[in-house]
C-alpha cells in the first residue's frame, strides 16, 4: 500500500505540476501574439497533463481511456513540444514525421491496451516514441544553436537526458521483462520515471521562457543595431546639410554686402532733388537687409535644430540691444530709464527681436504704426512690437509660430514662414515667452527673465 500511495501520490503531483506549466506558455502567447512556439507548447502541456491524469485514474476509468487514450495524449504532447520547438526556430513543424512517430509509438498500445499481460510491451512502446520525440527536439534545438551556453542549449539538453533515460527504461524492460500486470505495481521504475518526469517539467518551462527572453532580447539589440545605423546615416545627412547651408550663407553675404555697398555710394552720389532715385536706392537697401537676415535667420534655425541645450552666454543690456535695432529699422523705441540686463546669447538673440521687427514692418499699414517698447515687469523684462497691421485671424493664432506656416492674410507677402518660428525656439532657449496680443493692435509681447532677479 505504500508503494502504490507513493506512485499515486507522484502522479498527482505531476498533473498539478503540468496544469501550471501549462499556464506558462499560455501567458507567453498572450504577451506576444505573434511569436510562433507558444501555442504548440500550451497544448503539448494540457495534453500531457491530462495523460497523466487519465493514467492516474486508472482504477476508476475504462482501460480505453486509462490506457490507450492516455498513452496517445502523452505522445501527442511530445509531438506538440517538438512542433512548438520547430516554429518557434522559424522551422516547419514538420507534422508528418512527428505524426509517423506518434502512430508507430501508439500503435501497439492501442491493440494490447485491454491485455493486462502486455504491460511490459506498451512501457517499451511509449518509451520508444518519447524517446524518439525528445531527440527530435533536441537535435531541433542544438542545430546552428549558438556556440555560447544559453537557455536553448539547455533545454536541448533537457530532452535529451529525457530521451536518454527511456532509452534506459526501454533497455531495461527489453532484457527483463516485466512480470506485473498492474501499473500501480511495478515499483521503483515508475516512480522514478514520474519524478524525472516533474523535473523535467518545471525545468523545461523555465527554459522555454528563458528562450523567448533571450530571442526578445536579440530582437531588441537588432533593432537598437539598425536604429544606431539609422542614426548615423541621419547624423551625416544633416552634417552635409549644414555644410552645404554654411556654404550657401557664405556665397550670399559677400553679393548682398556688395550690394549694400554700392547702394551707399549711390545714395552719396545722387542730387538731393532726385527722389525717385533715392526711393529706388532704398529699395535696394531694404531688399539686402531682408535677404541678409532670411540668410541668419537660416544659420540660426539650423543652430536651434543642431546645437545643445548649452547656449552661449553673457550679460546683454537689453536697451542698447534693441535701441541698435531701433536704430537699423528706424523705429522709435520706448526704453526705462534704468539698465535692464537679461542673461543671453548676443549672436542669437537679436535675430529674434529683429524677425519680430521685420515682421512688424512687412505687415503693418504704415511705417509710423511700428512701435518697440521695453520696460520692466516685476523680475523680469518685457518688449513689445506693436504694428498697425490687419492682425490674425484668432483660428490661426495656435499655429503661428509653427516652422513654415504663414497666416492666409500674409500669402501676397513675401516670406519663409520661418520668423517667428526662430522667434520662439531663440526665445524659449532663454527661458522667456513670446504671445501675441490683439487687444490694441498687433503686438508681440516677449518676457525675459532680468539677470540676477
Amino acid at each position: 500500500m505504500s508503494l502504490d500511495f507513493d506512485i499515486r501520490t507522484l502522479s498527482a503531483v505531476l498533473c498539478m505540476v503540468l496544469a501550471l506549466s501549462s499556464l506558462v506558455p499560455a501567458l507567453l502567447r498572450r504577451l506576444h501574439p505573434g511569436l510562433p512556439g507558444p501555442s504548440d507548447w500550451t497544448v503539448g502541456m494540457v495534453a500531457l497533463g491530462v495523460g497523466i491524469g487519465l493514467i492516474f485514474g486508472r482504477n476508476v476509468l475504462p482501460p480505453f481511456w486509462s490506457i490507450a487514450i492516455a498513452d496517445v495524449l502523452v505522445l501527442l504532447g511530445h509531438a506538440f513540444l517538438v512542433s512548438g520547438s520547430r516554429r518557434f526556430l522559424g522551422r516547419p513543424a514538420g507534422w508528418p514525421g512527428l505524426a509517423t512517430i506518434t502512430i508507430i509509438a501508439t500503435l501497439p498500445i492501442t491493440v494490447t491496451y485491454a491485455a493486462p499481460d502486455t504491460l511490459g510491451l506498451r512501457f517499451i512502446a511509449i518509451g520508444l516514441g518519447m524517446a524518439a520525440l525528445a531527440f527530435c527536439a533536441a537535435w531541433t534545438l542544438f542545430r546552428d544553436a549558438p556556440t555560447r551556453l544559453s537557455a536553448r542549449r539547455i533545454v536541448a539538453g533537457l530532452f535529451v537526458v529525457h530521451g536518454v533515460l527511456n532509452m534506459l527504461r526501454v533497455a531495461h524492460y527489453w532484457l527483463a521483462p516485466l512480470e506485473e500486470t498492474n501499473l500501480m505495481q511495478v515499483g521503483l521504475s515508475f516512480s522514478t520515471l514520474l519524478l524525472w518526469s516533474i523535473l523535467f517539467s518545471v525545468g523545461l518551462m523555465a527554459g522555454l521562457t528563458v528562450m523567448v527572453t533571450e530571442r526578445l532580447r536579440d530582437a531588441l539589440e537588432a533593432r537598437i543595431l539598425d536604429l544606431d545605423g539609422a542614426r548615423r546615416t541621419a547624423e551625416a545627412t544633416l552634417q552635409n546639410q549644414r555644410n552645404f547651408l554654411a556654404m550657401v550663407s557664405h556665397e550670399f553675404r559677400t553679393p548682398l554686402g556688395i550690394m549694400a555697398a554700392s547702394a551707399d555710394v549711390i545714395a552719396c552720389n545722387l542730387p538731393t532733388d532726385d527722389t525717385e532715385s533715392a526711393e529706388e536706392v532704398e529699395r535696394i537697401r531694404r531688399a539686402s537687409r531682408r535677404l541678409g537676415n532670411l540668410v541668419e535667420g537660416c544659420l540660426a534655425s539650423d543652430w536651434l535644430e543642431t546645437v545643445s541645450e548649452d547656449r552661449r552666454s553673457q550679460a546683454l543690456d537689453m536697451g542698447a540691444l534693441l535701441s541698435d535695432l531701433a536704430s537699423e529699422y528706424a523705429v522709435p523705441l520706448h526704453r526705462p530709464s534704468e539698465t535692464l540686463r537679461v542673461d543671453g546669447d548676443p549672436y542669437v538673440l537679436p535675430i529674434a527681436f529683429s524677425a519680430l521687427l521685420d515682421n512688424a514692418c512687412k505687415y503693418g499699414r504704415t511705417r509710423a504704426g511700428v512701435a518697440l517698447t521695453c520696460r520692466r515687469v516685476g523680475t523680469a523684462v518685457e518688449v513689445a512690437v506693436r504694428d498697425d497691421g490687419p492682425g490674425v485671424d484668432p483660428a490661426e493664432v495656435p499655429r503661428l509660430f509653427e516652422k513654415y506656416y504663414r497666416a492666409a492674410r500674409t500669402q501676397n507677402k513675401p516670406g519663409a514662414g520661418l520668423g517667428l518660428y526662430l522667434v520662439r525656439r531663440i526665445i524659449d532657449r532663454h527661458d522667456g515667452c513670446v504671445t501675441l496680443d490683439q487687444a490694441d493692435g498687433t503686438v508681440f509681447r516677449v518676457t525675459l527673465p532680468l539677470l540676477g532677479a
